[in-house]
């Protein structure tokens, strides 16, 4: 299991128009055992949660930037830009309307994806992360575009976390599927408690 000994953390990022930092306050003293390189800890408004880099796969913490995602992930030798398969995270808050349950986010995705593209939407295998929490999973094929999606939803306090495997073909789309669900149970959720500083 994952990051099982994140107890009582509080989260403060202070930001500057130069660098980022985070202060982890955490009750005990495993730190050391977190593998930095493969772990990316994702925090915004009321969240912050870590995911870990599957077998194989790189983390990218600066190519998805320019779209809103803190990390990205894609097979170790290829690029966020040329990859075939890639994963990201996303988050809807709950107190926007529409965002305010699992259901509604899951909802809109579904019928927002039928009404744009010449779409099927499948269940997938519930998976389970780490922090033992129930992610649902919806397997969305683009049949116009020939892109394959796997988004697994997971319902905390203040958002729905989206953790999302897309493909542009079948073929890797499968053969990725493994590392997605590695990259699903490694979630461990950190704390609603997080408060942004900008100086």
């Amino acid at each position: 299991m994952i990051l099982n000994f994140f107890i009582n953390v509080n989260l403060i990022i202070d930001i500057n128009m130069k660098y980022t930092f985070v202060i982890l306050f955490i009750s005990c003293t495993s730190f050391a055992q977190i593998d930095s390189a493969h772990t990316g800890l994702i925090y915004g408004e009321d969240h912050a949660f870590a995911v870990k880099a599957p077998s194989g796969w790189v983390l990218d913490n600066e190519s998805g930037v320019s779209l809103g995602l803190m990390a990205v992930f894609y097979p170790l030798g290829s690029s966020w830009q040329k990859a075939i398969s890639v994963m990201y995270t996303n988050t809807a808050l709950k107190k926007i309307k529409g965002n305010e349950t699992i259901q509604k986010v899951i909802d809109y995705d579904v019928n927002t994806f039928k009404n744009e593209q010449d779409a099927e939407v499948k269940n997938g295998s519930d998976l389970i992360t780490s922090d033992n929490k129930t992610a649902i999973v919806k397997i969305f094929y683009d049949k116009k575009n020939k892109n394959y999606e796997a988004v697994a939803y997971i319902d905390e306090k203040y958002v729905v976390v989206m953790l999302v495997l897309s493909s542009r073909n079948k073929e890797d789309f499968e053969n990725c599927y493994e590392a997605f669900e590695q990259f699903v149970k490694s979630y461990f959720y950190l704390t609603d408690n997080v408060k942004i500083h900008d100086k």
